[in-house]
C-alpha cells in the first residue's frame, strides 16, 4: 500500500479538490487522504465557512481535524504514510501536526509556489505596525502571537522539508533548504495547459477586472484583523474608473469575481451593474482584450495569454504600504506603473497602456509561474512521477 496524506488549513472545497490533485493520486493506485486542521488551528474561519455558501467536498479520506487529542487518534490508527504534502503554515497547530508526520516517518512534500513578487518590508515600521496590532487584539492575541513565534524558532527549525516543489526561479531560492527540488509550476498553471489545449474562441470586445474580494476576503479572518479598504470607498472608486477606462477604450466591461467572494451572495450590487462571473477567470482573460486589477495571481494568466494588463489602485490601498507596495511591485515586473483611480484620470492615455513588454513577460513567467525546462505536464502528475521513480529506483537497490 502507498499512502499520501495532505496538511491543510483551509476548508477542502471543489476548488481546492481540483487544485491540489488529490484525484491524479487516487487514479495512480494512492491512498489518499485530507487532514484539515481548520477547525482547529481556525475555528473562526472554519464557522465561516460552513455557515456560508461554500461546502466541503466530500470524499472518503477527508478528515476535518477538531483538536490536538483528536490528531493524535488519527496518527495512532493510521496505517503508515509514506509521504505528506505540507499545504499549511507555521502557526502553532501546523508545526504540531508536521512533528508528530515527520517522527511517525512520512516524507515531506512542500510547494514553494513564489507566484507574486513580494516588496521589502520596512523593519521598523513593520515592527510598529505589528505591535500595534498585538494590542488591539488584547491579552489573548498576544499570547497566541508569543506561542507562534516561540514554535517558530523552536519547533520549526527541526522539521525539514525532504522534497520541494517549485515554481520559478523566485521560489527555487526559497528552497534551497529542502533535500530534494521537483521542478514544476505553481497551482494554475494547470488551468492555463488544460484551456491552452481547448479549440480558441475569438477574443471580445471587453475588458476584465479582477476581483480580489479585497473588502470582505477571509484572509482577514485568518488574520484576525480587517480590511484597509472599506466598501462604502472602495467599490464606487473602482466602478468609477472602470466606467472611464470603458468609455476611453470603447470596450464593454466584465467583472472576474473572486472564486470564494461573499459578496456573491449578498443583494448588494457592488459592481453597479457590471456583470459578475465567478469560477471563470482564466476563461475571461484568455478571451478577453484587456485585463485590470491590483496584484492578484490571477494576473499571471494574462500573462501567460499575453494580454495588456492595466494596473490600478486606489487612495486607501496606497495608505497601506504592504498592499500598495504588492501592487506597485508587480506592476514594476511588468514594466508598468499603478494608476490610483482616486486620482486626476483626465490625462491618463489609457490606450498607452495596453503595450505589452514580451521580454519582462517572459521574465515574469519563468521567476513567477513556471521553473524553466520543467515538463508541461499537470502539476501533481510531475510530483507523483518524480516519487514513483525514487520508490522504484530503492526497490531495485534493496
Amino acid at each position: 500500500m502507498r499512502k499520501t496524506v495532505y496538511l491543510i488549513e483551509q476548508p477542502l472545497d471543489a476548488r481546492n479538490y481540483q487544485r491540489f490533485g488529490i484525484q491524479a493520486w487516487i487514479d495512480r493506485n494512492w491512498t489518499v487522504e485530507v487532514w484539515d486542521l481548520t477547525p482547529w488551528a481556525h475555528p473562526a474561519v472554519w464557522e465561516h465557512f460552513t455557515e456560508g455558501a461554500q461546502k466541503p467536498q466530500k470524499f472518503a479520506g477527508y478528515f476535518p481535524v477538531a483538536s490536538k487529542g483528536e490528531f493524535a487518534r488519527m496518527l495512532s490508527k493510521s496505517e503508515k504514510i509514506d509521504y505528506f504534502i505540507d499545504l499549511t503554515g507555521e502557526n502553532y497547530h501546523a508545526l504540531r501536526a508536521k512533528l508528530f508526520l515527520k517522527r511517525s516517518g512520512a516524507v515531506r512534500v512542500v510547494c514553494a509556489s513564489g507566484s507574486i513578487p513580494l516588496p521589502e518590508r520596512n523593519g521598523y515600521k513593520g515592527l510598529l505596525s505589528k505591535f500595534a496590532q498585538l494590542v488591539a487584539r488584547g491579552p489573548s492575541g498576544f499570547f497566541r502571537w508569543l506561542t507562534n513565534a516561540f514554535c517558530l524558532k523552536v519547533i520549526a527549525p527541526h522539521i525539514t522539508s525532504d522534497l520541494g516543489v517549485v515554481a520559478g526561479q523566485k521560489s527555487i531560492d526559497s528552497a534551497k533548504k529542502c533535500h530534494q527540488i521537483i521542478r514544476a509550476h505553481n497551482f494554475d498553471y494547470d488551468i492555463y495547459l488544460q484551456l491552452a489545449q481547448e479549440t480558441r474562441r475569438a477574443g471580445g470586445d471587453y475588458l476584465v477586472f479582477i476581483d480580489q474580494d479585497r473588502c470582505f476576503h477571509v484572509e482577514y479572518i485568518y488574520q484576525r484583523s480587517s480590511s484597509t479598504v472599506t466598501p462604502e470607498k472602495y467599490f464606487p472608486v473602482i466602478c468609477s474608473g472602470l466606467k472611464r477606462i470603458s468609455e476611453a477604450l470603447r470596450m464593454e466591461v466584465r467583472i472576474a469575481g473572486h472564486p470564494r467572494a461573499t459578496h456573491q451572495k449578498s443583494s448588494a450590487d457592488y459592481f453597479k451593474g457590471f456583470p459578475v462571473e465567478y469560477g471563470r477567470t482564466a476563461e475571461l482573460i484568455r478571451d478577453c482584450k484587456v485585463v485590470v486589477g491590483h496584484d492578484s495571481t490571477a494576473l499571471q494568466f494574462a500573462v501567460l495569454f499575453a494580454k495588456p494588463i492595466i494596473f490600478v489602485t486606489t487612495d486607501e490601498l496606497t495608505r497601506s504600504s504592504y498592499e500598495g507596495g504588492l501592487i506597485a511591485n508587480m506592476a514594476a515586473e511588468l514594466g508598468k506603473k499603478p494608476i490610483n483611480l482616486d486620482g486626476d484620470l483626465s490625462s491618463v492615455d489609457w490606450r498607452a497602456q495596453l503595450d505589452v513588454d514580451t521580454v519582462r513577460y517572459a521574465l515574469y513567467r519563468s521567476r513567477f509561474i513556471k521553473t524553466d525546462g520543467s515538463p508541461e505536464l499537470p502539476l501533481w502528475q510531475i510530483v507523483i512521477n518524480h516519487i514513483e521513480r525514487a520508490r522504484s529506483r530503492l526497490q531495485e537497490q534493496a
